[in-house]
């Protein structure tokens, strides 16, 4: 009888060790839950009580460029218009505030602006916020030629910018723009490009 007493403590005993665990990794599971979540439901909060910023003065502009050179003997011409656009206010889970919106197409419908065939050459026509006013940090976002050879998988790039250095990419003068390109068999002759408008965001 004793025997039979002490077994069934032992077996209460187990099965309250396993309701603790139970109720232990159950909480764990929760908890997690809720920290997964969390985000979810800080973000639809914060965009509601993020205060609002103004539209820019100017939503609209269009950014003739043109870009002459030498390949091969010949002389070519890569001329299109940036047409920029305001495109609303979002609240940004990066920031956590609302934050203005652009886009950017080329007036011919165009993706790529190519020197020549299969060299990896290009024009990058910029930014829509960069020619709307706004003051861009990141040099990718202004009009730059790209080198990318996707055989060694790097990209280089060549600002339009005078005297400004960029971090991580080189940003170089029109002298060494012609100087590289010169590498691939390309005489830059001359660009003409759009400069940004002076615009008033009310901030």
């Amino acid at each position: 009888m004793n025997s039979n007493r002490g077994n069934k403590m032992e077996y209460n005993g187990s099965m309250r060790i396993v309701q603790i665990i139970f109720w232990i990794a159950s909480g764990i599971v929760i908890i997690g839950g809720v920290f997964l979540m969390l985000p979810s439901l800080i973000f639809p909060f914060f965009a509601l009580i993020s205060p609002k910023i103004p539209e820019p003065e100017i939503t609209y502009g269009e950014f003739p460029f043109r870009i002459e050179y030498e390949l091969d003997g010949q002389i070519n011409i890569i001329e299109d218009t940036v047409i920029a656009e305001f495109n609303g206010c979002e609240f940004s889970a990066g920031s956590m505030k609302r934050e203005r919106r652009w886009r950017s197409r080329l007036a011919s419908g165009r993706e790529d602006l190519p020197f020549g065939d299969d060299l990896g050459i290009y024009f990058s026509r910029g930014s829509a916020q960069y020619y709307m006013g706004k003051n861009v940090q990141s040099m990718s976002l202004k009009p730059h030629i790209a080198l990318r050879n996707l055989e060694e998988g790097f990209k280089r790039e060549v600002d339009f910018i005078l005297g400004e250095s960029g971090y991580i990419r080189t940003v170089l003068n029109f002298g060494e723009a012609q100087e590289v390109l010169t590498q691939y068999g390309i005489t830059l002759i001359n660009w003409e490009i759009s400069e940004p408008i002076v615009n008033n965001f009310g901030d």
